[in-house]
């Protein structure tokens, strides 16, 4: 019965690690400097599902703020967030696959440059409907419980195995043998 448990304690580890592994994001974060009476972009090539959430925090001039908005692949702007004083969060989801332009303008100011923190995280893209990051939670999950019911019907039939290796050995013949002459 321990190496049942064993077996299943092992089954639970491997699933939470998994969970750990794939729902762990890290941030990324870009700095941009943004010149007086100038425009700086950054380009980020999505695929189409991805979804794209960031923050900005803006620092410079007296009122901190930058006029911000995104591009698609195709030059249409799909997020528009004006004038940001000081800092805002975002996301959009890509429809489609390309390069997408994050435009900070600096135009308005005379005098100051601005610096721009981008703090963002690009999540996978979706299959099915379901983020794939989620995705490839479900599908650990499912090899995992397949493997503790291999591992298990592997255990019941060495277990068999060896209650039959165990019984004592048949007893001798004890027919007499023929003589030789």
């Amino acid at each position: 019965m321990s190496e049942k448990k064993a077996v299943l304690s092992l089954g639970a580890i491997m699933i939470l690690l998994s969970v750990v592994v794939f729902s762990v994001k890290a941030s990324s974060v870009e700095t941009i400097q943004v010149g007086a009476l100038s425009e700086q972009m950054l380009i980020f090539n999505l695929k189409s599902g991805q979804k794209f959430t960031g923050s900005l925090a803006i620092s410079g001039g007296s009122g901190n703020d930058i006029d911000f908005w995104i591009t698609d692949p195709q030059g249409t702007t799909i997020l528009n967030l004006g004038r940001v004083s000081q800092g805002k969060s975002f996301d959009f989801t890509a429809q489609a696959s390309g390069a997408y332009t994050f435009h900070f303008s600096n135009d308005f100011s005379l005098l100051s440059s601005k610096t721009v923190n981008l703090t963002y995280d690009i999540g996978l893209p979706s299959i099915f409907g379901i983020d794939f990051g989620l995705f490839l939670i479900i599908v650990g999950i499912i090899v995992v419980l397949l493997l503790l019911v291999l591992g298990l019907a592997i255990m019941r039939y060495r277990k068999k195995n060896l209650s039959k290796t165990n019984q004592p050995p048949p007893p001798p013949n004890i027919l007499p043998q023929p003589r030789s002459t």
